[in-house]
């Protein structure tokens, strides 16, 4: 393989993260409605290049996760080239790997350079769910096709008169899983029940989730990731800050909310689980040594990274609860040698499952090949700002935002490893193992 010899091309294929931001995070249908995945992302794409002062010229590719997809930019990556501005020999793809897409995009960068091509790559994620797509039925596509065919009159007319007015209604956006025909949160029940996760508990564990959020939030601590944005459609607005609900209204008001999946027996609340979110992330990903040559300060090193699926049918969610006790294995540590944990969550019952998981001997030996638990958590190491039930979920930006929080809290509390993990639709998970560069 030939290489380049311009000293701006050197490399050791060891992957870093530079920098990460982030947009506020809002919920749908609120602050956003006016912005489509396309402006949300690229202006968090043009903040950080402004903060980093990175010659656009060095930028190699950008890698992009989207969800639902925007069938208006079907390839975010490139589009957001185009937009912006950004020299053509930039190139980029957009994935969907659900809620892992956006960390999956830092997976496929990360490969990209320890294979030994030392670029500058973009990878981050986009949610715009105020502005999802709708979709009709079959029969109304049809009729539309048909009718943009019709020659005459007379056959317009004939297709109009045998088509049914009630097929022309939209069908209501589903965030239900495929594979089974139930929602994420009737899954995340069904986890509830299984590892005795009552509502007292869920809701336990999201106000400690807001009240961490608020904190970080009042601290400042949040501002060094977050990229204000303009709001559409007339721009005389700014929004700076996650819209977090007060601490006091979501502690008189979490008993009170009624079950949104299972009304009778249910535990599953919009105050203890994840909400409807528009937001974006990106981070730069590169090749240690070119940092260092070009002089740029990364903040982690990626050090490994691991993937799972399970059988949808069981624990749609439990992914978090294998690869982290894998990756950590892998690289010979056990939970005491992480110092600062990042794990998604989606519902309370889904990551206090995967917490109980691992702490039980049953479960690891039947998904570890362990006899024994793998060990517990503490909770002063877990989302010490607050996880996605109280900062907001964009489901293609939320990797990304893990792994931009981890590097900030690493280097704010002068500690050493971070593990970020994942759960998604499709029953799959993944978590990354980095390393603080001092």
């Amino acid at each position: 393989m030939s290489k380049s010899h311009s000293p701006n091309r050197e490399g050791n294929r060891k992957p870093v993260f530079v920098d990460g931001v982030r947009s506020p995070f809002v919920r749908s249908f609120g602050h956003f409605e006016d912005c489509d995945a396309l402006e949300l992302y690229s202006r968090i794409v043009d903040g950080l290049l402004k903060r980093l002062v990175l010659s656009t010229d060095l930028i190699d590719e950008i890698i992009t996760g989207v969800v639902i997809p925007q069938t208006k930019n079907p390839n975010i990556s490139r589009d957001t080239i185009i937009n912006l501005g950004l020299p053509e020999k930039i190139h980029g793809y957009t994935i969907n790997r659900a809620c892992i897409s956006s960390l999956q995009c830092v997976v496929n960068a990360a490969q990209t350079i320890s294979f030994g091509h030392p670029h500058f790559i973009l990878a981050g994620g986009v949610e715009c769910l105020s502005d999802v797509p709708i979709v009709y039925s079959r029969e109304a596509r049809k009729f539309m096709v048909k009718l943009s065919k019709a020659k005459s009159a007379a056959a317009k007319l004939n297709i109009i008169k045998n088509f049914r007015a009630k097929a022309w209604f939209p069908k209501q956006p589903e965030l239900a899983e495929p594979l089974t025909g139930m929602t994420m949160g009737e899954h995340a029940e069904i986890m509830a029940q299984i590892n005795g996760i009552s509502r007292q508990d869920q809701d336990d564990f999201a106000l400690q989730s807001y009240g961490k959020a608020a904190r970080a939030v009042k601290s400042g601590r949040f501002a060094e990731e977050i990229i204000p944005i303009w709001t559409p459609p007339d721009y005389d607005h700014y929004i700076e800050e996650d819209i977090i609900p007060q601490l006091a209204s979501i502690e008189a008001g979490l008993s009170q909310l009624k079950p949104l999946f299972d009304k009778r027996f249910g535990t599953i609340t919009s105050g203890n689980s994840s909400n409807l979110t528009d937001g974006a992330s990106v981070c730069l990903i590169g090749d240690e040594k070119r940092c260092q040559i070009l002089g740029l300060q990364a903040k982690l090193r990626i050090l490994d990274f691991d993937h799972v699926a399970v059988d949808p049918m069981d624990q749609l969610l439990i992914g978090p609860a294998i690869t982290i006790p894998r990756i950590l294995t892998r690289n010979n540590m056990t939970l005491d040698d992480v110092d600062c944990f990042e794990i998604h969550e989606a519902f309370a019952a889904q990551i206090l499952s995967c917490l109980r998981s691992m702490e039980s001997p049953q479960f690891c030996e039947r998904y570890l090949g362990k006899s024994r638990a793998f060990g517990e958590i503490p909770m002063e190491k877990l989302n010490v700002n607050g996880g996605s039930i109280a900062v907001g979920h964009p489901f293609g930006a939320t990797g990304v935002r893990l792994l931009t929080a981890i590097a900030n809290e690493l280097r704010r509390s002068d500690q050493s490893i971070g593990l970020v993990s994942v759960c998604g639709a499709g029953a799959m998970a993944a978590s990354m193992l980095v390393e603080r560069i001092h």
